[in-house]
């Protein structure tokens, strides 16, 4: 018997049964917007078509949204291209019916982004031994067998498989007996552990005509501007002209994490996150802090993986502007991904 610790949830997981996030939440609020669910309203909606969540479980009627998966559509899937000259359609279109009719031992794909592996979903066409699906990942230019046995069946077609990686992998092969029922391969991008999260800022730009413009929450609402104009509005942060403008999120919850996404302003400026830096803090100093530097370009969206993964609990996560003409820091928001890695799998 394992314990699994998601979402501030407690959860009991027997071998290859699952027990699924449905009442947990349902004594708090309910009356959410469309987009969030749970107690506080605290998660957002993942789902297809930008259709309403339950408000209780987030569970998706019309299923999850193609960049989500998992237990409430709360783990983004991470994008990959299929290595090989054969029709791949079936495993890159977001179904779970089309599948494997080639008979394929062995398909290999190539990640969007290297990131550190977590788990793996494999969906198949049929009942199947799982232990047939063999899976490896490419890192630091060698190939890896993941453990055999570490896998959790959720229902006769669908497993999740623990699979963590100290580095960041570029490749993943499905190979064995039961890749030739293959159907859906889902790569655990992480949860954004940052959504909602208390966060700060040095200094607040004031707007007269409304004083809760760019405040330093505006980062972690879970709201990215789609054009010019909402840059200016209440989708991002702000701090004055001064020396060392800064940015930070608490964790009420320690987290590991495996890679940052940070959104830039779309209508000006792009500039003041030039030479940004972002530090990792450990609860009470428990291990060394981290820190990343952007290199110098004026991007819409920053990446950042770290190699090693992040693996001691964080407990801030602090961004300060790099001596840009203005001295002022902007973000629109910040994306961390990440959960609890020291548990074999991360479910709701």
């Amino acid at each position: 018997m394992c314990l699994f610790d998601v979402l501030g949830l407690k959860l009991l997981v027997l071998t290859h049964t699952v027990t699924v996030f449905s009442t947990s939440v349902s004594s708090g609020q309910t009356s959410c917007s469309k987009d969030w669910f749970g107690p506080t309203c605290q998660y957002q909606c993942h789902c297809a078509g930008s259709a309403p969540c339950d408000k209780h479980d987030g569970s998706c009627s019309s299923g999850c949204h193609q960049d989500w998966f998992g237990p409430a559509c709360q783990y983004a899937r991470m994008g990959f291209t299929v290595n090989g000259n054969f029709n791949s359609s079936w495993l890159t279109d977001n179904n779970d019916t089309t599948c494997n009719r080639e008979n394929l031992r062995s398909v290999t794909v190539t990640l969007d982004t290297a990131i550190p592996l977590t788990w793996l979903r494999v969906v198949v066409s049929d009942a199947v031994d799982f232990k047939t699906v063999e899976i490896s990942y490419r890192s630091k230019s060698s190939n890896t067998q993941c453990p055999e046995s570490n896998f959790v069946e959720i229902n006769k077609v669908t497993a999740d498989f623990s699979c963590p990686t100290e580095y960041p992998v570029t490749n993943v092969t499905l190979s064995g007996l039961g890749n030739s029922l293959l159907c859906s391969l889902y790569i655990n991008a992480g949860r954004n552990v940052a959504l909602k999260q208390p966060a700060e800022q040095s200094s607040l730009y004031e707007d007269k005509a409304n004083k809760d413009a760019f405040v330093a929450q505006n980062a972690v609402d879970g709201e990215i501007p789609k054009n010019s104009k909402a840059s200016r509005q209440l989708t991002c942060t702000h701090t004055k002209s001064e020396k060392r403008s800064w940015w930070q999120v608490s964790f009420t919850n320690h987290v590991e994490i495996t890679r940052f996404v940070i959104e830039n302003r779309r209508d000006c400026c792009k500039w003041r996150l030039n030479n940004f830096s972002l530090t990792v803090f450990p609860p009470n100093g428990s291990y060394p802090s981290r820190s990343f530097r952007d290199p110098g370009r004026n991007q819409i969206t920053y990446t950042i993986v770290p190699s090693p993964r992040i693996s001691f609990p964080v407990k801030h996560v602090n961004i300060t502007e790099g001596f840009n003409k203005e001295r002022i820091l902007t973000l629109c928001e910040v994306f961390i991904f990440g959960g609890k890695l020291n548990v074999f799998l991360t479910r709701l």
